[in-house]
């Protein structure tokens, strides 16, 4: 091929050049991002990899590894994450919020809540360490207080996502009551999320009101069909038998 063989003669239209894709430590946790909302884990675990092999002191990536890592119960290989990203970004209001989650998760409460009691001094203005206070509490099993820190983390980062990881974190933490209220608030500040969706199906099969969580997850997946949590759960209610039918009603009817 000529020297000048590659530019187009009168008329002609010049190739569209491929768009360069971006190998940047934010572009991967994006990514990394997408694919734990999808449920994607393992994928998430590498892409966010990679966001630290391209900036080791990425912090949203050393904690979105952190979060997946619990999303996983796999406490102990989250401590020693943390403990990794403490040494190269320092003891930061979310890496210390993490640590007490993560101690919750290995029934270390008296570490958890020296872990809550030193992000609260890092970083009392921060959603993420109202909500691990919040979760050290229910852990404590003082219900009430934990629904006050609640409160705590909407007040300083008010909003749709907020109320949802608040509803998450009653929900994982066993409260109905608590869970109902913050997800009215996140459906009415997102009717359109999946996210909020999955967490409506799973509070409702919780409750027993299979029907409702049957909804509610179906409109998960339309809204995001990737969205593997609510196709497992899916597929679990479907394959429930006739005692569990029957147990599942009478919570329906003596849920508070």
């Amino acid at each position: 091929m000529g020297r000048f063989d590659h530019i187009p003669t009168q008329g002609e239209t010049a190739p569209a050049a491929a768009p360069e894709r971006d190998f940047s430590a934010t572009a991967y946790t994006e990514q990394a991002l997408q694919a734990h909302v999808c449920g994607d884990l393992q994928s998430a675990l590498r892409l966010y990899g990679r966001a630290l092999e391209e900036d080791r002191d990425h912090v949203p990536a050393w904690l979105g590894q952190v979060r997946v890592l619990l999303d996983m119960h796999q406490p102990e290989e989250a401590a020693t994450w943390l403990e990794q990203a403490a040494n190269v970004v320092g003891e930061v209001p979310g890496v210390l919020a993490l640590r007490a989650l993560a101690a919750v998760g290995r029934g270390a409460f008296d570490d958890a809540r020296a872990w809550s009691d030193r992000a609260m001094k890092a970083g009392p203005d921060v959603a993420e360490v109202w909500l691990s206070r919040a979760a050290v509490v229910y852990a404590s099993g003082n219900s009430a207080m934990a629904r006050v820190n609640l409160d705590k983390a909407h007040e300083r980062e008010p909003g749709a996502v907020t109320a949802r990881r608040c509803a998450e974190v009653a929900l994982d933490m066993g409260d109905l009551i608590g869970a109902e209220r913050w997800l009215r608030k996140a459906a009415a500040g997102a009717p359109d999320s999946a996210l909020v969706a999955l967490r409506q199906g799973v509070y409702f099969e919780r409750c027993g009101d299979l029907d409702q969580a049957r909804h509610h997850l179906a409109r998960a997946l339309q809204l995001e069909p990737r969205l593997q949590p609510a196709r497992v759960a899916l597929d679990d209610l479907d394959h429930r038998g006739p005692l569990d039918r029957l147990k599942s009603t009478f919570r329906k009817w003596s849920r508070p």
